[in-house]
């Protein structure tokens, strides 16, 4: 069987689409990271359909992201979510650590408000 070759390098070229959209090392839905990326902070996917984040979930991701800060990760920290609001008490040694903490919380997706009841010792 003889195959053109317009008809061959349309073929190949189909196969190189369907094999490049094959790759599944990185999830496609809202807010989803790849499973390599152990960052809290999750980028949000263009979408138009929203995505509902537990406050569990939020406490969690805003609690391993200050656990992963080299200056926060010694500090005893608590973090309660309600509905994307985010509580956070504890006493830190400075202001500037307070400001990272703050900031930290704030680029953790799913967080809404941050509410600073943080002290310094």
């Amino acid at each position: 069987m003889h195959l053109s070759t317009g008809f061959t390098s349309s073929l190949i070229i189909v196969a190189a689409l369907a094999l490049s959209s094959c790759d599944q090392s990185t999830p496609t839905y809202p807010g989803a990271t790849a499973a390599e990326d152990k960052s809290a902070v999750a980028p949000v996917a263009d979408s138009a359909v929203p995505v509902a984040i537990s406050d569990a979930n939020i406490s969690n991701d805003v609690k391993t992201a200050l656990l992963r800060d080299e200056e926060l990760k010694n500090f005893d920290i608590t973090v309660v979510s309600t509905k994307g609001d985010v509580l956070l008490t504890g006493v830190l040694n400075s202001q500037s650590q307070i400001n990272q903490a703050i900031l930290i919380t704030e680029g953790v997706v799913g967080v809404k408000a941050v509410h600073d009841e943080l002290s310094i010792n």
